[in-house]
């Protein structure tokens, strides 16, 4: 606290036995006024209390909200706002404090006990019980001389409140006084101890936030409801919500700060300072930072999908769906997603379908995961559900797939390692495969135990059995038959065709042969060519015999016209059977199957024309697995035995576009 002469500044000499007033205290007619125009600071009016105390006086007819106030509450905000109002409503900017100032003697002084301090300046006890006096007692006239006094007399002492408010500010009590509890305790006749004062605790700020600006923010997760009213309880309303480019999505609340709290021995107590925090450092990928009128806004950078990293407390706008909560019953339901790419962060539980196009899968999975004709990249475990993808999609598994099914029969498949797995696709690359049944049309496994394996070119690196159960490998040779029947018909038509040119040449050849159509012609290409030059008369004659041959003119160009769509015909069926010829052998080029190192029971076989014996389009992957370790008929031995290896080409048939011509 400032000391008095520093403090009061401005001092007024008045008459003897009375205080100076500072500049800001006036002394009116009917008491002390605080002007509050001249006064800048609580401190300046605590100086002043400071000084009236310690010079041995006291306030008078004290208001004591109104010294409270001065004291301690009123910040110099609040003063100028306080001396506004007053002027506005025509009065003086001023608050009365007291009556006055009047001494305040020893003699009333010791009539107050001390007070006992609770905690640390946290409040204060006052005991209160009647305060007595001796009077001396008065002397009768006609008293002896040697008579005895009287006893003296006791008389009960009034404390004041406005004593008691100076007693306790020398005392160390200057805050928290509660003044409704001494007055009544002073008032009354009861003897007890009274909590006089409490201290103000600091009242704590508020840290920075964000609020929400948009109402898509909002992941809707009550049931779906199918186009027939019903509600699927598996599917949530709308779990990944999307924005637009220039979406408000968060408004930066800023902090406030706290009110200092006050001991009851007048010491300040801050409050502690609330966090605050640089929007900037939240907005992500694809969101940006505006200040924008009513404060600093996180919107949208572009058109996408919401994500709100809970560990980074990162916002961002991204092309692709990110979701950290896992697929369960309880956080997502089953998801069928519009977006292009996913990400998923958490595990897909048991029984739950993720339908999408590109995804990507950071954790295990043990549900069932569904592409679109997109990738799926599994990072960990595939264990118990299924992955599939359709329309050419493929399936990548970095980690182990068990017991589960794969599929991609358009597309490609590659796993690290699979156990217990029914596998379909076009093209299937596996590190190691236990107990699986595999099928596709280019297979290669580095090491297959116990395994049923079908491929059109099949290559293995290590073949070995499993628990007594053999590895069976099936290599898929072409059926022949389609192609013999799309030869024959194709030859027949050849045949058709020839039949039909040579009859049209010959009827060409015999109307060419006319001698006067003969030289019709070669007198035509001549006059065409320029060689030869016709009179009037001769052109006369040769328009007449133009004439003439016009019905056997236009017959011959009927029969240029056949003869040309006859060869174009030929030349068709020539280029189609050389197709199918071509086909057959590309379709044997690829067939074959190369073991390198058989370590276990082990058997290979050919199995001819398999479109007829595993019809895979129109099987299910069910029917397709059993019927895998069961095939017998057409089937050609190629290797049986626990040791050795194999390499084997299926030969191709004796087949060219020539040998399909007929004799």
């Amino acid at each position: 606290m400032a000391d008095a002469p520093s403090a009061i500044g401005n001092l007024t000499e008045l008459k003897e036995g009375e205080v100076l007033l500072p500049g800001f205290v006036r002394r009116g007619g009917d008491g002390l006024y605080v002007e509050l125009n001249a006064i800048d600071s609580n401190e300046l009016f605590r100086g002043f209390v400071e000084r009236v105390f310690s010079a041995g006086a006291r306030f008078a007819g004290l208001d004591y909200d109104c010294f409270r106030n001065l004291l301690f509450e009123y910040e110099p905000q609040d003063i100028g706002r306080l001396a506004e109002q007053l002027e506005k409503q025509g009065k003086r900017p001023e608050l009365r404090l007291a009556d006055g100032i009047v001494p305040f003697p020893p003699q009333r002084r010791q009539f107050y006990r001390s007070v006992k301090i609770l905690g640390r300046d946290e409040g204060a006890e006052y005991f209160f019980e009647p305060v007595l006096v001796d009077e001396e007692a008065e002397i009768p006239p006609d008293a002896a001389p040697d008579a005895p006094l009287p006893p003296p007399k006791q008389a009960r002492v009034k404390l004041d409140f406005d004593e008691f408010v100076a007693d306790l500010w020398g005392k160390g009590v200057r805050f928290g006084l509660d003044q409704a509890a001494v007055r009544a305790a002073i008032d009354g006749d009861e003897t007890g101890r009274v909590v006089i004062a409490r201290m103000k605790p600091p009242t704590p700020g508020k840290d920075a936030s964000v609020a929400e600006q948009n109402e898509v923010l909002y992941r809707d997760d009550s049931p779906f409801i199918r186009p027939d009213g019903r509600m699927d309880l598996r599917h949530f309303r709308n779990r990944f919500p999307q924005v637009r480019l220039g979406a408000l999505l968060f408004k930066k609340l800023p902090r406030i700060l706290g009110k200092q709290g006050w001991s009851v021995a007048g010491k300040a107590l801050k409050p502690d300072e609330p966090k605050d925090f640089d929007l900037s450092t939240m907005a992500g990928p694809g969101s940006r930072v505006e200040n924008l009128p009513g404060g600093e806004y996180i919107v949208a950078g572009m058109d996408g999908f919401l994500n709100i990293d809970t560990r980074t407390n990162q916002i961002s706008v991204t092309e692709k769906i990110i979701n950290r909560e896992g697929v369960s019953l309880r956080t997502t339901g089953d998801l069928t997603l519009s977006g292009d790419e996913f990400e998923e962060h958490g595990e897909v539980q048991e029984q739950r379908n993720v339908e999408g196009k590109n995804m990507t899968f950071l954790a295990d999975v043990f549900g069932n995961v569904l592409s679109s004709g997109g990738r799926l990249l599994l990072k960990k475990n595939l264990a118990g559900g299924s992955a599939i993808a359709r329309e050419g999609g493929s399936v990548t598994v970095e980690g182990s797939a068990s017991r589960a099914t794969v599929e991609a029969r358009d597309g490609e498949i590659t796993l690290a390692y699979a156990e217990s797995c029914f596998i379909i696709g076009r093209k299937v690359v596996i590190g190691r495969a236990v107990s699986c049944d595999i099928y596709a049309d280019e297979l290669t496994v580095d090491l297959a135990e116990g395994c049923a394996l079908a491929a059109a070119r099949l290559s293995v690196g290590t073949s070995k059995a499993r628990k007594d159960v053999e590895t069976v490998a099936s290599v898929l040779v072409p059926d022949l038959s389609p192609y013999a029947n799309r030869l024959e018909g194709l030859k027949k038509s050849r045949s058709e065709a020839e039949r039909l040119l040579a009859e049209k040449n010959r009827e060409l050849e015999a109307l060419s042969a006319i001698p006067e159509l003969k030289g019709y012609l070669i007198l035509s290409r001549q006059i065409k060519a320029g060689e030869v030059r016709l009179t009037k008369e001769q052109e006369a004659g040769f328009l007449r015999l133009r004439d003439r041959l016009a019905p056997t003119l236009v017959k011959m160009e009927a029969l240029q016209g056949a003869v040309k769509a006859a060869r174009i015909s030929l030349d068709g069926l020539n280029v189609q059977i050389q197709g199918v010829v071509n086909s057959v052998r590309a379709a044997f080029a690829n067939v074959a199957c190369t073991v390198r190192s058989v370590e276990g029971e082990t058997v290979v076989r050919a199995l001819l024309g398999h479109e007829v014996v595993l019809p895979v389009r129109g099987m299910s992957s069910r029917d397709l697995r059993a019927a895998l370790r069961k095939i017998h008929a057409g089937s050609e031995g190629l290797f049986s035995g626990a040791t050795g290896s194999l390499d084997w080409k299926c030969p191709p048939p004796a087949l060219s576009a020539d040998e399909t011509k007929p004799d």
